[in-house]
């Protein structure tokens, strides 16, 4: 079985079609999840809802979905997050807000937990070291976290009772529990990459020593930048916004 994960698409119908056509390419009939923030920042948030739908992507809530709804306070937002927001809210389809209110903000599909931010604070813990990561390894109920929220892959795992921090080169990773994979963002990068980002779990078992957890693979996708940056410009949102997307920052 082959699921393909996806963070942070924000509203980027550009960069989202290149990871499904990506997806198709290499994994094709693989099941799509995400971990939220389907909206804000960027101008497409209808047409990167329905293309979901359309391909029964199944996952939960962001920070971002939840302000846009009303549901989180955009006071914790900086200005441009919360002017995206706020211009979000004001083009929802009606629509398109039924599909982001019914997300749950946390979900256990299998042997995976989907969340945003982490399972102790859904929509707001970033997991930036090992710290928080060592924390939330102890605590999991599932033998994987999938999260996003910022915008960086990441993977941890607990060695010798220690978080531990696996280096991502592009190869197929093989997954120990307990472990907290995150996915990177498909719509607004910040590792300095500018390329959409997105996994893909392979839970193929060919009796290899791999194990049941089988493997994960972070893979990049160029995608037209300057389509979504026009568009930015065009809707009226901070120029910050459209600038960051061509550095990955």
């Amino acid at each position: 079985m082959k699921i393909a994960l996806l963070s942070d698409i924000h509203a980027n119908l550009a960069a989202l079609r290149a990871v499904l056509d990506d997806v198709d390419a290499v994994a094709s009939g693989a099941a799509i999840w995400h971990t939220g923030d389907i909206v804000g920042y960027n101008a497409e948030p209808n047409e990167v809802v329905m293309l979901l739908r359309e391909r029964g992507a199944v996952g939960v809530m962001g920070n971002h979905d939840a302000a846009v709804l009303g549901e989180l306070d955009l006071s914790w937002f900086n200005a441009a997050a919360a002017a995206a927001a706020r211009w979000t809210a004001a083009h929802l389809t009606a629509a398109s807000a039924t599909w982001l209110r019914a997300l749950p903000k946390i979900s256990e599909m299998g042997d995976a937990t989907l969340v945003h931010g982490s399972p102790r604070e859904p929509l707001g813990e970033y997991i930036v070291d090992a710290a928080g990561a060592h924390e939330n390894l102890v605590s999991l109920s599932t033998p994987i976290l999938f999260h996003g929220h910022t915008h960086t892959p990441a993977h941890w795992t607990l060695r010798a009772g220690r978080a531990t921090s696996v280096a991502i080169d592009g190869a197929a990773q093989p997954l120990h529990a307990p472990s907290l994979v995150n996915l990177g963002s498909v719509g607004q990068p910040r590792d300095g990459d500018p390329r959409a980002a997105w996994v893909l779990w392979d839970r193929s078992d060919d009796g290899s020593a791999l194990g049941a957890l089988g493997t994960v693979t972070w893979r990049r996708v160029a995608y037209d930048i300057a389509r979504t940056q026009a568009l930015v410009r065009a809707a009226g949102l901070p120029e910050s916004l459209a600038t960051r997307l061509a550095v990955g920052a």
